[in-house]
C-alpha cells in the first residue's frame, strides 16, 4: 500500500492518539499492539486490514 506524506502524517497523529487514550486509562500497550500500529502509520496494512488481524487474535485467543 502506497501512502502519501499527508496520509502518513494522518496516521501518526491518529496512532499518538489512541496511545495517548490508553495511557489515560492506565493502560500499557504490549509490544505487539506498538509494532501494530507501527505498520498502520507507516502505510503497510490498512484500518479494515488492522482490524481483521485483530479479530482473528482475538478468536485464536478465546476459549472454544
Amino acid at each position: 500500500m502506497q501512502i502519501d506524506d499527508l496520509e502518513r502524517e494522518r496516521r501518526r497523529k491518529a496512532v499518538a492518539e489512541v496511545l495517548g487514550c490508553q495511557v489515560l486509562e492506565g493502560v500499557r500497550p504490549s509490544y505487539t499492539h506498538l509494532a501494530e500500529l507501527q505498520r498502520y502509520a507507516e502505510g503497510l496494512v490498512s484500518l479494515d486490514e488492522l482490524l481483521m488481524e485483530l479479530i482473528e487474535s482475538i478468536r485464536e485467543c478465546s476459549p472454544r
